[in-house]
């Protein structure tokens, strides 16, 4: 009766790392350019990371901002003054 409920548990162990493996497979980027590539904070426009500003929230937590949004970031403040 254990035997069986392990065998159970190990089939449905292996079950979900495989979904997860191939979900994580579909997530990988599709062009080796999307892997410089990454969505500003704010407008969610693409862009090659050289072209952004990063800033590390935490200790995970990494936001990119273009230089678009930084300069309206920007004149935002100066109009606050």
């Amino acid at each position: 009766m254990i035997i069986t409920l392990l065998a159970i548990a190990f089939l449905l162990l292996l079950i979900g790392m495989m979904f997860f493996g191939k979900m994580a497979l579909l997530q990988k980027p599709k062009d080796p350019n999307d892997v410089f590539s990454e969505k500003c904070s704010i407008c969610r426009e693409k862009f090659h990371k050289s072209m952004l500003v990063e800033r590390q929230i935490g200790d995970y937590k990494m936001l990119y901002f273009c230089k678009k949004c930084i300069e309206g970031l920007h004149t935002d403040s100066q109009i606050g003054r």
